[in-house]
């Protein structure tokens, strides 16, 4: 059907409406805007009617029943919320009052303030919980990106410490717990804390001198920074150290790089330093490592030129026995010292004095590494007769004075087996070296049957022992501390062998500790009489006393004991049996014949690391 020509004038008689209404100076979007800027409306939109806001609905808001009303106004912000609106801030020794609004249209409020920006100086502000609580105090940069720092809390409220530049300007971002909609007020005072002693960059480095003398410093405020900067001669080395934990050190190039292995610390201290070959200019750049403020010691020490070769071309000859001075003049200096070896000849080399985790390597002339460790000693036995070279290789205890020696301890000072042996005699002392994994040190001493000894060898020897044939009894009563008894006379040999990592010094002694009170066997038995009541002392686990006695046949006796166990034997040898009574603990037995009969007491433990006094007793029936 053909369309009508008036189904199309309604639309465009409202678009002609529309235009000759704004001809004639109806509002516009811009004055919408500019009206409606802090009117919030419940539904619909907001226009400007006679230059008055407005809530409008549209056809599907009516059609949805919803009430198009003024529901709120923007409260005026008293500071701009980014840092290009930001309020420019001043120290001030008073609080000054701030408020975070209630959130309009969704978003919430925040305030913002740039600070200062003079040269070198510190700032601190602090923020205080008024009606609004918690507050969130944020440090930025121009950008919006948030500072790590360390905000603290004081009586006083929460405090933050930093340092603003014209190169690097700071924002404080001050708003309610993120999520939490509050608002309400808060107070703020910004402070000066002055000017830093010393520069921040390279470019305002402080000069300092190699005076060996210690001077003071101070981190005034968190983000501080101390930076200086000094000059060296050729192969001469230096120190820049500082005194407590908390201090960080960081080394650079006259170009600002960083040097790597240039800084060690130890429990109470942190140093930085380096050996050149050329003369140099340093950076050192002093700071917290826990963002806290602090005041410490520091000193630039003067090392001196290096004193010994850093490679076998002009090694520091040394002599036996003569100790000679070193000093690694940095965290990368190295020492190298030569000797002259004889084939078969034990070498002792000592750093004095002796600290932990000093490395040290032993090389051929070659080259070819020997021996290495970081324990102050090596003790090498030379393969061959030619000259040997010591390297000091970098470490924690660079900066330090020490000295080197070799000493020549001629051949091995044990033989390793019972026939090499090294004899020795009760009580005396014998001193020894393991010096390699391998070597095994014999010592050789006679004993006697009815003596009972306590050996002691230390540092925490590894024994093991070779008899002729006769038991051996050997207790470890403490470390370093043995129980030993043999069964016939004889000589012992003990051989010392490594127990840990060599070389080792060890003192090796056998002492008599007592002697046994009562014979082992029938035939040195300790005759007593009917009744029998015998006391002795049981030495060791391996002590056996006997007593002998008269018995008449037929007749039956009681044996009693205390701490021992008992066995009875009859003239000829065999066991008798007793009968065990258990209310009484007594045993009796009946003899079969006339004669000498003997008790043979043992220990009731058979390991004892300390004498142990028993009793018994005999009576006839």
């Amino acid at each position: 059907m053909p369309r009508n020509r008036s189904d199309n004038l309604s639309p465009l008689l409202a678009l002609v409406a529309v235009g000759l209404f704004a001809a004639c100076g109806g509002p516009s979007a811009e004055e919408d805007a500019r009206v409606c800027a802090d009117v919030e409306c419940s539904a619909g939109r907001c226009v400007a009617e006679n230059s008055a806001p407005v809530c409008r609905c549209s056809a599907w808001e009516q059609a949805a029943g919803l009430t198009c009303a003024i529901v709120g106004y923007r409260q005026s912000d008293d500071h701009g919320d980014t840092p290009e609106t930001a309020t420019a801030l001043a120290p001030s020794v008073e609080f000054q009052e701030g408020i975070i609004n209630p959130p309009f249209r969704a978003k919430a409020d925040r305030d913002v303030f740039a600070m200062p920006t003079a040269a070198g100086h510190g700032y601190r502000i602090v923020v205080r919980a008024g009606t609004l609580a918690p507050v969130d105090v944020r440090l930025v940069e121009a950008s919006g990106r948030e500072v790590r720092t360390r905000a603290v809390t004081t009586s006083e409220g929460t405090r933050v410490e930093f340092v603003s530049t014209e190169e690097a300007p700071r924002f404080i971002t001050v708003a309610a717990a993120e999520g939490s909609g509050a608002s309400g007020t808060y107070a703020y005072r910004l402070e000066d804390l002055g000017r830093d002693a010393h520069g921040d960059t390279l470019a305002t480095a402080t000069p300092l001198a190699l005076t060996n003398t210690p001077f003071p410093l101070a981190i005034e405020f968190q983000d501080d920074a101390d930076v200086f900067t000094f000059r060296t001669e050729p192969n001469q080395g230096f120190r820049f150290s500082c005194e407590r934990e908390n201090v960080s050190v960081h080394l650079m190039d006259g170009e600002g790089a960083a040097v790597n292995g240039g800084v060690t610390r130890n429990s109470s201290r942190v140093s930085a330093g380096q050996l050149s070959p050329v003369a140099s200019t340093w950076f050192v750049r002093v700071y917290s490592s826990f963002d806290a403020t602090l005041a410490t010691q520091c000193q630039l020490d003067d090392l001196g030129r290096d004193d010994h070769a850093n490679a076998i071309q002009g090694a520091t000859p040394l002599a036996a026995g003569i100790p000679v001075a070193v000093r690694l003049h940095g965290p990368n200096d190295v020492d190298v010292f030569s000797f002259f070896a004889t084939a078969g000849h034990i070498y002792d080399i000592r750093f004095h004095p002796a600290v932990y985790e000093r490395r040290f390597r032993l090389t051929d002339a070659d080259g070819k590494t020997l021996a290495e460790t970081q324990w102050n000693r090596i003790v090498h036995e030379a393969a061959s007769t030619g000259t040997y070279y010591v390297h000091l290789l970098p470490n924690s205890s660079w900066g330090s004075d020490i000295e080197v020696r070799v000493d020549d301890l001629g051949t091995d000072d044990h033989g390793a087996t019972p026939q090499t042996a090294t004899l020795a005699a009760v009580g005396e002392t014998v001193t020894g070296l393991i010096h390699k994994e391998t070597d095994l040190d014999a010592i050789s001493v006679p004993l006697d049957p009815d003596v009972f000894y306590r050996l002691s060898c230390t540092r925490e020897c590894t024994l093991t022992t070779r008899t002729s044939g006769a038991r051996l009894y050997m207790l470890k009563i403490e470390e370093g501390m043995w129980h030993v008894h043999t069964s016939a006379s004889g000589l012992v040999t003990f051989i010392v062998s490594s127990s840990f990592n060599p070389p080792y010094d060890f003192t090796f002694k056998l002492d008599q500790a007592s002697t046994d009170d009562h014979g082992d066997d029938a035939e040195h038995a300790t005759p007593q009489a009917v009744p029998v009541n015998a006391a002795g002392v049981f030495e060791l686990g391996s002590d056996v006393d006997v007593l002998s006695f008269e018995l008449e046949a037929s007749r039956t006796y009681v044996a009693s004991g205390d701490r021992t166990t008992i066995r009875i034997l009859d003239p000829l040898g065999a066991q008798v049996a007793l009968a065990y009574e258990w209310e009484t603990g007594d045993h009796t037995f009946t003899a079969p014949s006339s004669g000498t009969y003997v008790a043979e007491l043992e220990s009731q433990r058979p390991y004892l690391q300390r004498e142990v006094a028993w009793s018994f007793s005999l009576r006839e029936q």
